[in-house]
């Protein structure tokens, strides 16, 4: 009986040494939880960035046709401000022009215009010291969600630089 024990030991040791080696490469192998979550991280902020990417596209686009039609989209608040005022003025104009003259409604017309012409000028100087600050009432709409689209891919890339980070230093451990 020791003889067969023998045996079936020595047949039996390499196979539970093989066993062994295996199961440690198997657990070397695997990444942690944390390289797992990294790249998974990565991944989604990688995809956000094309999602941003492809809008900001879009919405370049959308500014470059509004501004070639002339959509009021493709103007500043402070633009549209000083573009109404000038209608009023031109609308001033027109029924200075209607009027009798000498009339109570030529005055009160006269003195509209008067007012209108104060206001654009008021209108025009926000617009100018806007601009010059960079503040954004001087942006279009079109113009501002392609800021918003540039900051946010700027943030992406930001979010992917401290994934990669995080990733590195954690398949080092």
């Amino acid at each position: 009986m020791t003889m067969n024990m023998k045996s079936i030991y020595k047949a039996s040791m390499p196979a539970v040494a093989a066993a062994f080696a295996f199961a440690a490469v198997t657990a070397i192998a695997q990444p942690s939880p944390a390289v797992k979550e990294d790249k998974a991280q990565l991944k989604a902020d990688e995809v956000a960035l094309r999602r941003e990417e492809k809008q900001l596209k879009a919405d370049e686009a959308t500014l470059k046709a509004d501004t070639r039609e002339g959509k009021m989209a493709a103007e500043s608040k402070d633009v549209e401000k000083a573009y109404k005022d000038q209608q009023a003025i031109k609308g001033e104009k027109k029924d200075i022009a209607a009027d009798k003259p000498g009339s109570l409604q030529m005055k009160s017309d006269k003195a509209a215009l008067q007012r209108e012409e104060k206001q654009l000028k008021t209108e025009e100087a926000t617009l100018k010291a806007d601009k010059a600050e960079g503040k954004m009432a001087a942006e279009s709409k079109d113009a501002e969600r392609v800021y918003q689209d540039q900051q946010a891919i700027k943030g992406e890339k930001k979010d992917i630089a401290a994934d990669d980070t995080n990733l590195r230093a954690d398949q080092r451990r």
